[in-house]
C-alpha cells in the first residue's frame, strides 16, 4: 500500500514535465510522466494516481479529448485534474470543471510552486 500521494503529469514539453516532476517530488509526492495523451490513458489504466496535471494542448489526442475519455470511466471520473496550459484564457475553469478540472494554471505566468499548491488544494 502506498504511503504517499501520486500525481500523473501528462505534458509534451520536456522542460515543463521535468519541472513539474521535480517540484512535486521535492514536495513529497510520487510523480509519473506521460509525454502524450495515449500514453497518459495507458498509464491511467495501469495505475490510478491521486491527481493528474494535464497539458490541455497536447499533440495528437489533446487534453480536451483526454478529459472526455477520463470522464467516461467510473473509476476515473472523480480524479482531480489540474489543467496546465499556455492559453488559460482559452480553457477557463468554469468550462472545464464538469470534466473534473479543479484548477487551471497558465504556463506563461505560473510560479515554480504553483503546481504543488494546486495539487495540494485538489487533494484536500
Amino acid at each position: 500500500m502506498k504511503n504517499y500521494k501520486t500525481v500523473l503529469v501528462i505534458e509534451d514539453d520536456p522542460w515543463f514535465a521535468e519541472h513539474h516532476m521535480r517540484t512535486l517530488r521535492q514536495a513529497g509526492f510520487g510523480a509519473k510522466h506521460a509525454a502524450d495523451g495515449i500514453s497518459g490513458i495507458e498509464m491511467l489504466d495501469e495505475s490510478l494516481p491521486d491527481a493528474v496535471v494535464l497539458d490541455i494542448f497536447l499533440p495528437g489526442p489533446n487534453g480536451l479529448a483526454l478529459l472526455h475519455e477520463i470522464k467516461s470511466y467510473a473509476d476515473l471520473s472523480r480524479l482531480p485534474i489540474i489543467a496546465c496550459t499556455g492559453s488559460a484564457s482559452l480553457a477557463p475553469l468554469e468550462k472545464l470543471a464538469p470534466y473534473g478540472v479543479v484548477d487551471v494554471l497558465d504556463k506563461g505566468v505560473m510560479q515554480p510552486d504553483d503546481v504543488v499548491r494546486a495539487v495540494r488544494r485538489a487533494l484536500v
